[in-house]
């Protein structure tokens, strides 16, 4: 079965990370590991404008992970999806160990607010939830942070939590704290937000979040809950809220099923609420395979309808 964000952030980056799911890493020689994934998908969405299906590869990802053995470690993502970029760094970043639980990341890296991980493999299903649209993203800077077996916490210094503009003119501020009180309990709680220059559009701005999300996983029964204030989402009319409830039964160690529900929620009038189905199976260690059933009620009826996804996912 997938591993969620919650269960697989690593403290050798002390949470600065998000997860890259259960997958063996390949070893190259004493300092350096890669791992990796393949994606493809069938997705069909169905609304009242008409219903359109895609169908093919959606992205694959190798991972590089240095280890100096000195107390200095580097990660490098490069990144190919079926969009126009192409093939592309997506994070590259060092991390030294100050001792005593102190760590120090320099570089390009993700956001460790959110439950929801980036990848599909950090995923329980295929789609990502409504409340994203508050998540911060990758960025460049340098962080801090404190770990040990109950406390992970972290504050950056970013270029920009939601655009990677490397302008140090006007820097963002993200921080989290993230505790395990007890076996199968994380709980945490992070702040970021970033501003934006007026534009002809809009005036100037300050996007931000407070994230806070909870998992509860015992035995094959996973639980989480999620909350998001959002600030000044897109624009300044864009305050609201967004929230996440997810349920993971494992019956076997093969096959699983997730039910999700989200919502938004926004001062400028966008809304949207959804419902996720999502049953999964473990063909192989490396060769996983779901199906996703979700719909969608947005503010706008010509948006709201169904979309019913079938994705493959090979890691190694």
């Amino acid at each position: 079965m997938k591993v969620s964000k919650a269960t697989t952030v690593s403290l050798a980056a002390a949470g600065l990370l998000a997860a890259t799911g259960a997958r063996a890493e390949i070893e190259i020689g004493e300092t350096l590991s890669i791992s990796g994934f393949i994606d493809m998908s069938i997705l069909n969405v169905d609304t009242d404008a008409g219903s359109d299906t895609t169908m093919g590869f959606d992205q694959f990802e190798i991972m590089f992970m240095f280890d100096s053995g000195d107390g200095i470690t580097g990660r490098v993502d490069i990144d190919d999806n079926d969009d126009d970029e192409g093939v592309a760094v997506e994070q590259a970043f060092i991390t030294a160990d100050l001792g005593s639980g102190l760590s120090l990341t320099a570089g390009r890296y993700l956001s460790a607010l959110g439950y929801e991980g980036p990848e599909p493999i950090d995923l329980w299903q295929y789609s990502y939830s409504a409340t994203v649209i508050g998540y911060p993203g990758y960025s460049n800077g340098a962080g801090l942070s404190y770990g040990n077996d109950m406390v992970t916490a972290l504050v950056s210094v970013l270029d920009g939590s939601y655009d990677a503009d490397e302008d140090a003119d006007d820097v963002s501020i993200e921080a989290m704290v993230k505790v395990m009180p007890m076996e199968g309990l994380t709980m945490l709680l992070g702040y970021a937000s970033q501003d934006f220059d007026a534009t002809e559009e809009v005036g100037s701005y300050t996007q931000g979040i407070i994230n806070f999300w909870v998992e509860y996983a015992t035995g094959g029964l996973t639980l989480a809950a999620e909350y998001n204030s959002l600030m000044e989402i897109g624009g300044p009319d864009g305050d609201g809220d967004g929230y996440l409830l997810l349920a993971n039964y494992a019956f076997t160690d093969k096959f699983g099923l997730t039910f999700r529900h989200s919502a938004v929620d926004l001062d400028d009038g966008f809304e949207n609420t959804e419902f996720t189905l999502s049953p999964s199976y473990a063909f192989t260690d490396s060769l996983f395979g779901l199906i996703e059933i979700r719909t969608d009620d947005f503010n706008d009826d010509s948006a709201d309808g169904e979309s019913y996804a079938l994705e493959l996912i090979y890691t190694f």
